[in-house]
């Protein structure tokens, strides 16, 4: 993958292929956003309309979507944009190890005093 950033982009953070089992490939657009708050639809059409021919669109943020820009993504007859929030990003991350430290603890559990 490849970024860049040229004006009229739509906010487009990275362009690239995403391969999958060397069988198909799809080129992507992907945004990402660092926010509190929740993604609204204006920024899905935003995506959407910086898409090129036959890109698919990605937005990724640290925080949530509100229900209109799930709602736009999906929406009839639109090219569709994938979303992926902060806890699916979180877990994507757990599962390949990326940026993460494992730390184990020992955990010690009192059991109740035998009486006699």
């Amino acid at each position: 993958m490849y970024s860049h950033g040229r004006s009229g982009d739509g906010g487009v953070d990275v362009r690239g292929t995403l391969v999958v089992g060397d069988v198909i490939r799809t080129r992507m657009a992907v945004q990402a956003k660092r926010w509190k708050n929740n993604v609204q639809a204006p920024i899905v059409q935003q995506v959407r309309g910086s898409l090129g021919t036959h890109e698919q669109g990605l937005i990724i943020t640290t925080s949530d979507f509100g229900a209109g820009a799930r709602e736009e993504a999906e929406r009839p007859n639109a090219v569709p944009v994938g979303l992926m929030n902060g806890e699916q990003l979180v877990a994507l991350l757990v599962e390949y190890d990326i940026g993460i430290r494992r730390t184990s603890y020992d955990v010690i559990e009192l059991g109740e005093a035998e009486v006699e």
